[in-house]
């Protein structure tokens, strides 16, 4: 297959930019092959950096040995080989001790099991050997002495801290050698549920050579999958290039038993960690205790490439855990697929073992990147939630107290201070807002929230860190589940059981009532530690706390907190400074300038007193590359136009003040009842708001349009349900069917990711601009934010301006509304035989401001040229025009 001349074009400019180390950002429409551009660009980049290594690593050896080289010919024959073959550079002689190990542990199991084998057999002869603790094969084992030390939390040390703990071992030791008691002590797994499924060297186990990769993230599984495709499809994958695919429990567990117990990801999660860390419970059998297994899946997928549901076929298969199996995967791997969340977060990244440093980041479908990187690290923390985890962290305390070792009393009690100070706050508040029979909201600062808390001389630093090292929630899981199998089975005694506990409770706090909706204890734990996490930096200028309380209801007013993240440039910077090139592609990545200005701004907005002068470099908004190509359809095979008046000559134009105006309505109505009797298939028609919709389509029945519309073509509405789409499909693809109009609405379920190639998407109908409502404290405090910061350091503490929206804000609130914009209109070309009418139903499109941003393939290849603007009648005749001569309809 000939490529498209904007994919070479792509190729190469992608392998310079990997070449150079740079950021840049790639903009080629859908139907391009841009995925099939990234694939070969970065992989053949891949391909030629190793081959440099290993040429770098030969005339290294050889200048070594130059001047002084007096031994045999056969002596430098057999080096020179193995010089080409790279095993005297370090990473290969790494990888041969690794090889080595590996080796020598494959020998050892082998000859286990063969003693293993031979001591079955003894015990089928000797009946009384026979007899002891039998483990199934879904990984539980019974518990003959009903203990419960499993639910204790193990020995707690946290750097030398004392003060109420009694501290059993008198020697104090690192973190790394009592790391490696506890593993001994417990007789861990080869793959710990918190750290990256790595050779540790603990052991003195050597650590597998990591190999320069490419990491290649995007928003949605199915995107993943497709990307894992088409690297099968390409010659890369007959040279053996190493692709794992990074995915959750959810979808990579094979374990049936986990799976049951786990009716949420969260439950899933905790099931599987409980399986674990259980003393008196039998480690997942999807998890052997010899390295073997894991080995053998190991080597499965570096002869063959896999996505998400072949690996857990395999992992089925061969009775091994997928999931912790593509994590070991990782180091060897030149390609890693992995989804948004999994990069963007640090802490996500440091469970996972992934490490950026020197390697490649691809994000595809970037657009929405600053939206998710925001989205990812907010976080929010409801009042029911501190209730539950309150109750049970006392009930839990007040029965092991005495058995806790190390640290934990101390910091039990310290978390207790903690949820009992929030439960006071938040109890405060749902009484100030009892009386309101509407949600209300306000907006502070954490360092305000923190005072007002009363929690201010609390580290919740260290709370954080104890919560997340003790693994407390998954103690609190098995202490609430034992609890609950008791009360069960204890009949009318645990009636009474539960009343003294509530009593406890209530006499510890008077405040704290059972809820109905309450989360699991190691969920409210995993929400704490995420809000701690958060409000663990309140100094952090580019955030903010929301406290918002819903109207009252049965079980009274609920409130919640939600840290908003308003700078996403910290996390990304993070990113960004670690990775040797880092890349943003998209289909519609316009406009670009706001987005570079978030994700790198200049220096004041980001501490950059711990950066090399190279990491400046890396961070300079400056010096990031952008490329934007045009659509490889011909530019006869799309007719963009602005209706600016109706077809009685009203202006068209939906702004807040003017979408209750009937007459606009009827107008848009008659103008898209109009275009569907000249335009064949299916129509997309996008409005701003479901809101929008529904005022519309009450007024077009009312009016008879509706009736006029669906004469010509069925009708079918995004809000109706989740069958819509099919229908529509259904309905256009129909022998002799006239098409159909799908009604949808802008940032709903299908304005982005779905296909309205061909017939399903002849014309793309957008009536009115969907800019964001101003009324969401959340983008209020966004816009203010961004309209505080300047370009230069000095312009960083700049106040937001009062009252009216500032220029800064303005093209931030502009950028958020296109962007949305464009990638509903990108749904109707998808590929080079395509085409469509795009039609805006509302004069805005046409000012400057907003034609500005709209795809450059829309408006044409002369620069600054704009969509053109004209009332109905013309518009008509020339979409009519359109498919009628250059499509003989």
């Amino acid at each position: 297959m000939t490529p498209y001349s904007i994919q070479l074009e792509f190729m190469q400019r992608l392998f310079d930019a990997l070449e150079d180390g740079e950021f840049g950002i790639f903009e080629s429409p859908t139907g391009t092959g841009k995925s099939l551009s990234i694939i070969c660009g970065a992989l053949t980049w891949i391909q030629h950096n190793e081959r440099r290594r290993q040429q770098h690593a030969v005339a290294k050896s050889g200048s070594e040995v130059a001047e002084v080289d007096t031994r045999p010919d056969w002596v430098r024959e057999y080096e020179r080989k193995r010089v080409a073959s790279g095993q005297t550079s370090g990473e290969g002689r790494e990888q041969e001790r690794y090889q080595r190990w590996v080796a020598a542990v494959r020998r050892r199991e082998a000859a286990q099991r063969k003693g293993q084998q031979r001591q079955g057999q003894l015990q089928q002869g000797h009946p009384r050997l026979g007899k002891r603790t039998v483990t199934s094969a879904s990984g539980d084992a019974a518990d003959s002495d009903g203990s419960d030390d499993d639910a204790v939390v193990d020995a707690y040390h946290s750097g030398g801290e004392q003060g109420g703990a009694k501290n059993d071992d008198p020697v104090e030791y690192s973190d790394a050698v009592r790391r490696l008691l506890e593993r001994k002590a417990d007789n861990k797994l080869l793959c710990d549920s918190d750290d990256s499924c790595s050779n540790s060297s603990d052991d003195g186990v050597p650590e597998e050579p990591i190999a320069c990769k490419v990491f290649y993230a995007s928003r949605t599984h199915s995107q993943l999958q497709q990307f894992v495709n088409e690297v099968k499809r390409t010659k890369f994958a007959q040279d053996k290039i190493r692709c794992v695919t990074l995915g959750s429990r959810w979808q990579l567990c094979v374990n049936d038993r986990v799976r049951a117990a786990g009716s949420s990801v969260h439950a899933l999660n905790e099931r599987c960690l409980e399986m674990q860390q259980s003393a008196k419970k039998a480690r997942c059998a999807c998890l052997p205790v010899q390295a073997t297994p894991m080995l053998d899946f190991k080597d499965a997928m570096a002869q063959k490439i896999m996505d998400i549901e072949e690996l857990a076929a395999e992992g089925r298969r061969r009775g091994v855990c997928a999931y912790y199996g593509s994590r070991e995967a990782v180091r060897a791997a030149q390609v890693v697929a992995l989804p948004y969340n999994m990069l963007l977060s640090q802490s996500a990244r440091e469970s996972m073992g992934i490490s950026l440093a020197g390697n490649i980041v691809i994000v595809d479908e970037a657009h929405n990147l600053v939206d998710t990187i925001l989205a990812t690290h907010s976080v929010t923390l409801g009042w029911r939630t501190v209730k539950v985890l309150l109750d049970m962290v006392q009930l839990y305390f007040k029965k092991y107290w005495q058995r806790l070792r190390g640290s934990n009393v101390v910091y039990i009690r310290q978390t207790i201070a903690l949820l009992r100070a929030l439960n006071k706050y938040l109890q405060r508040v749902a009484d100030e807002n009892r009386d309101s029979h509407s949600q209300s909201t306000a907006v502070i600062s954490v360092n305000e929230f923190l005072q007002r808390a009363n929690v201010d001389h609390i580290n919740v630093y260290k709370i954080d860190r104890y919560l997340r090292e003790s693994k407390l929630g998954r103690k609190l899981n098995m202490f609430a589940e034992r609890r609950q199998e008791h009360h069960i089975s204890a009949g009318s005694n645990s009636v009474k059981r539960v009343r003294q506990d509530a009593h406890v409770i209530r006499h510890a706090d008077a405040s704290i009532s059972p809820s109905p909706a309450a989360p699991a204890p190691a969920s409210a734990v995993a929400a704490l530690e995420a809000f701690m996490e958060c409000i663990g930096n309140p100094d952090r200028t580019g955030a903010r706390l929301v406290v918002r309380t819903a109207p009252p209801a049965d079980d009274g007013v609920d409130v919640e907190l939600k840290y908003l993240l308003l700078d996403p440039s910290e996390a990304f910077g993070e990113i960004r400074k670690e990775a040797r090139a880092v890349v943003l592609a998209g289909g519609t990545m316009r406009p670009v300038d706001d987005m570079i200005k978030q994700l790198l701004p200049r220096f004041g907005r980001l501490s950059l007193s711990d950066c090399t002068n190279e990491q400046r470099l890396q961070l300079d908004p400056d010096r990031v590359r952008q490329f934007a190509w045009g659509h490889v359809v011909p530019r006869t095979h799309i007719c963009a136009l602005v209706v600016d008046r109706g077809p009685t000559g009203e202006p068209l134009r939906f702004a807040y003040q003017d979408q209750s105006n009937a007459t606009r309505i009827r107008e848009a109505g008659q103008a898209l009842a109009a275009l569907c009797n000249v335009i064949p298939g299916g129509v997309a028609v996008f409005f701003p708001s479901y809101a929008l919709l529904g005022k519309m389509m009450t007024e077009w029945h009312a009016a008879g349009v509706a009736q006029r519309i669906a004469k010509r073509k069925p009708v079918f509405s995004e809000s109706a349900d989740e069958g819509v789409l099919a229908r529509y499909t259904e309905q256009v693809r129909r022998p002799g069917s006239s098409g159909a109009v799908l009604l949808s609405v802008v940032g709903g379920r299908l304005s982005e990711g779905i296909n309205f190639s061909d017939d399903l998407g002849r014309a793309v109908v957008m009536i009115g601009v969907p800019y964001p409502s101003l009324t969401s404290p959340e983008l209020k405090e966004r816009l203010d934010y961004y309209e505080s910061i300047g370009d230069a350091p000095d312009c960083a503490r700049r106040p937001a301006t009062s009252g009216q929206m500032g220029p800064r804000a303005r093209e931030l609130y502009d950028a958020l509304c296109m962007r949305a914009v464009n990638q509903s209109i990108g749904r109707a070309i998808r590929h080079r035989a395509d085409y469509a009418a795009i039609v805006f139903l509302d004069a805005r499109y046409a000012e400057p401001r907003i034609a500005s941003r709209l795809p450059g393939w829309i408006a044409g290849e002369h620069a600054g040229r704009s969509v053109p603007s004209c009332a109905f009648g013309p518009a008509l005749a020339q979409v009519s025009a359109f498919f009628k001569s250059t499509f003989a309809l």
